[in-house]
């Protein structure tokens, strides 16, 4: 959430005031890949994909969820998609409500359906292997589809922003403008791949809570480093894509968010924790605990002001991105401090 409200923004203001190689490689590595590939700026919004799965499992295994019934779980799931649909539509007009800014798919779009594919998953298949095989279908769908499916005027397996099924079936089915021209990258086939890692994640934490050796930090470690190294091995034949969410991608995604989460339970969760990491927890979690709002906030207040920043001296740019990440969380740890949290 640091990067959402400024913080690529400052490494790339700081890259261009002291332009060495660290901070060029840096400020490449907070922006996306061009098109293949995956920078570390590619990884930000499949976490909180992944992360929305780990939550779907926590809750999953409350006491106070085992009463209640399917249908009541589904349709909680299916507010909660409508809700972030909804949002993800105002964050694209921003201030500008015209209809030539209508975009139906978003981010939150996105992370909305995604985890309703995923909680549905949880709710209609109780056992770990149904769920494993529901997202090994799903990958098997969206591979098929963009190897295989013969795009009119195209032909099959073309992995281009022109040519992919992804961009053909949204200006078939999509009303309103597509965020990448030709194809949207939270779009149709991207809601359904995306679902991949919810699912994931959602294995993931059911395995961390069940107290089982499948959950320590180690072995999330060295699961992380093995899907991450197979969504590698298969990137020369199926590309890792974002804009696509090739499956290539989604397994690299997975890896890595699974490293990470085990990598953070190694620091903060050990009881021996050093009192500086613990320190830096707690002030990231006003940040994390409201990230809906800040993400929202930051469209309609924040970065309008980065073009008019852009125009200033570089001191004077870097001092207002810094002044502008401190007020957000100041704001942020204020809310957190009274208990004033968005939650959908």
């Amino acid at each position: 959430m640091l990067v959402i409200i400024g913080l690529d923004a400052l490494i790339h203001a700081l890259a261009a005031a002291w332009p060495v190689a660290p901070m060029i490689l840096l400020s490449e590595q907070f922006s996306h890949a061009e098109w293949i590939g995956v920078h570390a700026y590619d990884l930000i919004f499949p976490l909180f994909i992944f992360l929305s799965g780990v939550s779907l499992a926590i809750v999953d295994a409350r006491p106070s969820t085992q009463t209640v019934s399917r249908g009541e779980k589904l349709v909680s799931a299916g507010r909660r998609m409508v809700v972030l649909v909804l949002l993800g539509i105002v964050y694209n007009f921003g201030w500008d409500w015209s209809w030539e800014r209508l975009r139906l798919p978003s981010v939150l779009g996105l992370i909305g359906v995604s985890s309703f594919l995923a909680a549905a998953t949880l709710v209609l298949f109780r056992s770990v292997s149904a769920r494993i095989g529901v997202g090994l279908a799903i990958a098997v769908v969206i591979a098929s589809l963009q190897l295989f499916f013969p795009v009119p005027g195209h032909g099959p397996g073309i992995l281009t922003p022109v040519g992919s099924v992804n961009g053909y079936l949204d200006a078939l089915i999509l009303p309103g403008r597509l965020h990448g021209g030709t194809y949207d990258p939270e779009g149709l086939l991207g809601m359904l791949s995306a679902a991949t890692i919810a699912l994931a994640g959602a294995g993931a934490g059911a395995a961390m809570l069940s107290g089982s050796r499948y959950g320590s930090p180690a072995l999330l470690c060295l699961t992380g480093l093995v899907v991450s190294a197979v969504g590698l091995a298969i990137g020369p034949f199926y590309p890792p894509i974002k804009s696509l969410w090739t499956v290539s991608f989604d397994l690299i995604a997975i890896g890595i968010c699974t490293l990470l989460l085990g990598a953070a339970r190694l620091l903060f969760d050990h009881r021996n924790a050093s009192g500086f990491l613990h320190a830096a927890g707690d002030a990231l979690a006003p940040i994390g605990a409201n990230a809906i709002l800040a993400y929202m906030a930051a469209r309609f207040f924040i970065y309008p002001l980065y073009a008019p920043l852009a125009q200033l001296p570089l001191a004077w740019e870097l001092a207002g991105l810094g002044a502008l990440i401190a007020l957000q969380w100041a704001l942020l740890c204020a809310l957190f401090a009274k208990g004033w949290i968005l939650r959908v």
